[in-house]
């Protein structure tokens, strides 16, 4: 048995145009993934040393801030500009 939720869920769905079908059912399954695993373990080995290597940066100050990104980003398109 159906419940209102899961009525009212169906009743949206189903307005929505044929287009978006596949991007509900992939985040249909990336919410049953999510709720059976957690998804850190799904990491590759490579991701895994990337994250560690970005958590020693940060320890470490090696990184821009956006603050300073922005100005760079900034002063940049202004000397295209001219």
């Amino acid at each position: 048995m159906e419940t209102v939720a899961q009525q009212r869920l169906f009743e949206k769905i189903k307005k929505l145009p044929d287009s978006l079908i596949e991007d509900i059912s992939d985040f249909v399954d990336f919410l049953a993934f999510k709720k059976d695993k957690d998804w850190a373990k799904s990491l590759t080995i490579e991701q895994r040393k990337s994250i560690d290597e970005g958590r020693k940066d940060i320890e470490n100050s090696d990184f821009y801030s956006h603050e300073s990104v922005m100005e760079e980003l900034a002063e940049y398109r202004k000397s295209k500009q001219k």
